[in-house]
């Protein structure tokens, strides 16, 4: 191989590494946007319980949406891998 196919190589790569990170951190806006609607339709249910027990459930299931549906989601994974991707492209 020669360097000027090494360097289209390698400006391919760099150029794949920041088309996808940039898609995983749209993807990751995208959730949170998700998981805000989802939050706001809690708080609606929270203004029309009918006492604190009710209001304690409905935060009990806030917590449990945004522990088990929000974190796994936002594939911090893949954002950390594109990091590093980048990181590395970038030495």
């Amino acid at each position: 191989m020669d360097s000027y196919t090494k360097e289209q190589i390698k400006t391919h790569k760099q150029k794949y590494a920041c088309e996808s990170a940039r898609e995983r951190l749209q993807d990751s806006i995208n959730t949170l946007q998700r998981a805000m609607y989802e939050l706001e339709r809690y708080a609606e249910k929270f203004d029309e319980a009918e006492s604190n027990v009710d209001r304690a459930k409905v935060l009990n299931h806030s917590i449990n949406h945004l522990v088990c549906n929000i974190q796994p989601n936002l594939r911090i994974d893949l954002l950390a891998h594109s990091q590093a991707e980048l990181a590395k492209l970038g030495a």
